[in-house]
C-alpha cells in the first residue's frame, strides 16, 4: 500500500441535536409500540418488566461512559470496529464489525416488516393481497412486501443524497414521536381509563418468578437499547466537540427507558394485562396489535391515531438511524481494507458513502421476502453482536486507561464494570438454562453468519494483513502511533518531530537513529 494515498474522509455536517435524535430514534423502534404485551407475558408481570427496563438503561449508561471516552479519543467512522482495532488488533476488529453488521442490517429490515403489522390493523385487508408463500407459519403477501420495500428504498435514497438533511428529518420525527407518546399517556389518564388495579398480578404469572422475569428482560437490554451506539458510528461527521457525547448518550438512554416504560404501562393498565393475549377484535379474530386495541378502548380512534403516529415515527427513525449506522460501519471496514474498495468511495456531490448505502438498501430489500418470523430469529441474536461491540469498546477503553494513567474523564472501575456487564449479557444469551437462552433457530442463524464471516475473513485476510501497523493505524484511526513507527525504525529523527507536530498522536517518543524513512501523508483534520 502507498502511504501517500489520500485517506477517504466524511465531511463534518451533523450537529448535537441530530446525533441525539439518531440515538433516541434508533433505540425506540417498532417493538416499543407493538411488543408490550408479549414482553409483559415474558416477564411474568409488569413489575419485573419495568425493573428490567430501568436496570437495562442504567447498565447501558455504565457502558456508555466508555463509549463517550473512546469517541473523544477516536472520532472516526466505524465506532466499535475502530475501538476493537485499537485495543485488540485486526482480527478482533473484523469479528466486532462482522457481528455488529448483521444486527444493524436486521434491525433496518425488521422495522420495515413491522409496517405491514401496523397497516393490517389500521387498514384491514388492504395490503394482505397477492399471497406468495408461507415461511415458518407466516403468510407472505406481495402487498406487504411491497410496502416494506418501498420504505427501505425511500430511506435509502434519503441517506444516499446527504446526511445533513437526514439528521434534520430524524430530529423532527423523534420530537413528533415523543409528543405522540405523551399524548397517549395523558389520554388514558384524562379519560379515566388508567386503572392501576389492572396491573395485578405484578409478578409471578405464567410460572415465571420475579427474578426469572427480571433477568429475561434484562438480557434484552442490548436489543432494546441498541441505538445509542449509533452515536460513535457517525463521529467523523460531528460539527461539534466529541466530548459532548457523554451527555448525548446518557440523555438518549434515559429518554429511551422512559418511553419503553410509558408505552408498556399504557398497554397493561387499561384492561387486566393477563387478558391481553386473549383479546379479540369485532370479527372474533385474535388481536395482533394490543397497544393499539387498548388505546382504542380508552380514547376511540383518536387514541389509535396517537399511537399510530408514534409507532410510524419509531419505525422510520429506526430505519433511518440504522441505515446511517450500517453504512458508516461498512465504510470504516472498507477503509481498513477489510471490505472491497468500492465500499470506501464517497459520492462527489452528496459526500456520502453511497456504495455502502446502496448495499445496505439491497440487502434489506431482500429480507421482507423471507417473512417476519425468519427475520425475528436473526434479530434474536442481534444482542450477541451488540454485546461483542460493547465488550470491545469497554475493554479497549480499559487498556487505554492503563497505558495512559489519565483518569480525568473515565475511571478504570467504570470501564471494568462495562466489560463485565457486556460479558454477563453475552453469557445470559449463550449459556444453556439461562432465562434468555436463544432459540434453536437463532443459534442456526448465528452459526451461519459466523461461518460466512469466517469465509470472508480467510479470503481477505492476506490483503489486509500485508498492511503494516503504522499504515493501518492511519486508515482506521486517522493517526499514526509514533511509538510503533519508532519501533519499526521507519522514521528519521526530524521526521518524528514533524509527525508529532502535524498529526494528532497518542504518544511522542525521543528521536532514535534509523535506517530508512516513511512518507507521511497529509493527516486528517480533527
Amino acid at each position: 500500500m502507498n502511504t501517500s494515498e489520500k485517506r477517504q474522509e466524511l465531511s463534518k455536517s451533523l450537529g448535537p441535536g441530530a446525533i441525539w435524535a439518531v440515538a433516541v430514534g434508533s433505540i425506540i423502534g417498532w417493538g416499543c409500540f407493538i411488543q408490550g404485551a408479549s414482553w409483559t407475558e415474558r416477564a411474568g408481570g409488569p413489575l419485573p418488566l419495568f425493573l428490567g427496563f430501568a436496570a437495562g438503561a442504567l447498565l447501558m449508561i455504565v457502558i456508555g461512559y466508555s463509549y463517550a471516552y473512546m469517541i473523544a479519543k477516536f472520532p472516526v467512522a466505524g465506532g466499535e470496529f475502530a475501538y476493537a482495532y485499537q485495543g485488540f488488533g485486526r482480527t478482533a476488529s473484523y469479528i466486532c464489525g462482522w457481528m455488529l453488521s448483521l444486527g444493524y442490517l436486521s434491525i433496518v429490515a425488521l422495522n420495515a416488516t413491522a409496517l405491514p403489522v401496523l397497516f393490517s390493523y389500521l387498514f384491514p385487508g388492504v395490503f394482505s393481497r397477492g399471497y406468495l408463500y408461507t415461511i415458518a407459519g407466516y403468510d407472505v403477501y406481495a402487498g406487504e412486501v411491497a410496502i416494506a420495500v418501498f420504505f427501505i428504498v425511500l430511506f435509502g435514497i434519503m441517506n444516499y443524497r446527504g446526511v445533513k438533511s437526514v439528521g434534520k428529518a430524524q430530529l423532527a420525527m423523534v420530537l413528533i414521536m415523543c409528543g405522540a407518546v405523551a399524548l397517549s399517556v395523558a389520554g388514558t389518564i384524562v379519560t379515566g381509563s388508567f386503572q392501576p388495579a389492572n396491573l395485578q398480578p405484578l409478578s409471578g404469572a405464567n410460572g415465571v418468578s420475579l427474578s426469572e422475569g427480571f433477568v429475561s428482560i434484562l438480557a434484552l437490554a442490548p436489543f432494546l437499547y441498541v441505538g445509542f451506539d449509533c452515536i460513535p458510528q457517525a463521529a467523523e461527521e460531528y460539527n461539534f466537540p466529541p466530548n459532548k457525547c457523554k451527555f448525548l448518550i446518557c440523555s438518549a438512554l434515559i429518554v429511551g427507558g422512559l418511553i419503553y416504560g410509558a408505552m408498556a404501562l399504557v398497554t397493561d393498565v387499561i384492561i387486566p394485562w393477563t387478558e391481553l393475549s386473549g383479546l379479540t377484535s369485532a370479527t372474533g379474530d385474535l388481536v395482533k396489535w394490543h397497544t393499539g386495541a387498548v388505546l382504542e378502548m380508552a380514547m376511540g380512534r383518536i387514541g389509535v391515531c396517537f399511537v399510530a403516529i408514534a409507532v410510524c415515527m419509531g419505525i422510520f427513525t429506526g430505519m433511518n438511524g440504522f441505515f446511517m449506522t450500517s453504512s458508516r460501519l461498512f465504510f470504516g471496514m472498507a477503509r481498513a481494507r477489510m471490505l472491497p474498495r468500492a465500499f470506501e468511495k464517497i459520492h462527489p456531490k452528496f459526500d456520502t458513502p453511497h456504495f455502502c448505502v446502496v448495499f445496505t438498501m439491497i440487502v434489506c430489500m431482500i429480507c421482507p421476502f423471507f417473512g417476519r418470523e425468519v427475520i425475528s430469529w436473526v434479530v434474536d441474536m442481534c444482542s450477541v453482536g451488540t454485546a461483542f461491540g460493547y465488550f470491545f469498546t469497554c475493554a479497549g477503553a480499559l487498556m487505554m486507561l492503563r497505558r495512559t494513567k489519565d483518569y480525568t474523564t473515565l475511571h478504570p472501575a467504570v470501564a471494568t464494570a462495562g466489560s463485565a456487564i457486556s460479558l454477563g449479557i453475552l453469557l445470559l444469551l449463550i449459556v444453556p438454562g439461562s432465562p434468555a437462552f436463544m432459540s434453536i433457530q437463532s443459534w442456526i442463524a448465528l452459526v451461519c453468519w459466523v461461518l460466512m464471516g469466517t469465509g470472508f475473513y480467510l479470503v481477505s485476510r492476506k490483503s489486509f494483513q500485508e498492511i503494516n501497523k503504522v499504515e493501518m493505524d492511519y486508515l482506521v484511526l486517522g493517526e499514526y502511533s509514533i511509538k510503533d513507527v519508532h519501533e519499526q525504525d521507519d522514521l528519521l529523527p526530524e521526521r518524528v518531530v514533524l509527525a508529532a507536530q502535524s498529526l494528532r498522536v497518542r504518544e511522542i517518543i525521543p528521536p532514535h537513529p534509523v535506517q530508512g524513512h516513511l512518507v507521511i501523508p497529509t493527516p486528517a483534520s480533527h
